[in-house]
């Protein structure tokens, strides 16, 4: 194996890792909910209990007790409805994680959508705070983008690198941004990944692809360049544009590499 195929084969099982992180990052955000609303129950209830005990001797000859506990079942109501939207919100996380664990395994002929894709990485990518709450995203799919049958974990890979690339980009910026868009031609699927970062400048233009290369201080440095040998060898082109505010990935796959 070269290095160029054991880089490559590194970085797909460190697929796994960023997946896991991201995983647990929401299920913890899960679990941190429903830790909170128990110990609002267990407070509610005691509230409830108490007025129960103390209702004949409070108010023997009105229903002030009910008035309350009508009070108490109604936050009760609001709060099962947070729970229930947690709980679809794990579902919907594991659901997107399952296809995920089994890409080396995916049977011929299983269609997944680029939109599945897309929001599997931004749940992942979501595990880092600045992205997930600085980052103002924005993703304009087409809506007849065919579905794909084959090459999921190298599109996961794509879609990673450029929007992780973008998101570090402007990690100094005020109010940063980022767009994914995706079309296609008869022939072609164009993905195109901006950001509002400060530009690739023109010291650096022809080595952003190299391996090893970074600007970012104990970066790695082989993210653009497996993506661009990933797209290179699902015989497709990887290009970009940049000024300072409007730095641009362009994507173009042949259609048939992934159907």
């Amino acid at each position: 194996m070269d290095w160029e195929s054991a880089f490559f084969a590194q970085y797909q099982d460190a697929c796994v890792g960023r997946l896991l992180r991201g995983v647990i990052h929401n299920l913890n955000g899960v679990n941190q909910a429903f830790s909170l609303q128990a110990t609002l129950f267990h407070t509610m209830f005691l509230q409830a209990e108490k007025i129960l005990l103390d209702a004949e001797s409070l108010c023997p000859r009105t229903d002030c007790s009910l008035l309350s506990l009508r009070e108490l079942f109604r936050k009760r109501v609001v709060m099962v409805n947070q729970m229930e939207e947690k709980v679809e919100t794990s579902q919907r996380i594991v659901s997107r994680v399952l296809p995920l664990s089994q890409l080396y395994e995916l049977e011929e002929g299983r269609a997944v959508s680029l939109a599945t894709i897309v929001e599997m990485e931004l749940e992942i990518l979501a595990a880092d705070s600045f992205f997930k709450h600085r980052v103002t995203k924005s993703v304009l799919l087409s809506d007849d983008l065919p579905l794909f049958t084959k090459r999921f974990l190298e599109l996961h890979t794509i879609c990673f690198v450029l929007l992780d690339n973008a998101a570090k980009a402007m990690r100094d910026l005020v109010s940063p941004a980022l767009s994914l868009t995706a079309r296609h031609t008869d022939d072609f699927l164009v993905i195109e990944v901006r950001d509002s970062g400060h530009g690739v400048s023109q010291e650096h233009a022809s080595q952003i692809f190299e391996p090893f290369f970074s600007t970012r201080e104990g970066a790695l440095g082989v993210g653009l360049f497996l993506a661009k040998k990933t797209v290179t060898d699902m015989g497709g082109t990887l290009l970009y544009s940049s000024v300072p505010g409007d730095t641009c990935f362009t994507v173009t796959l042949p259609l048939s590499s992934v159907l």
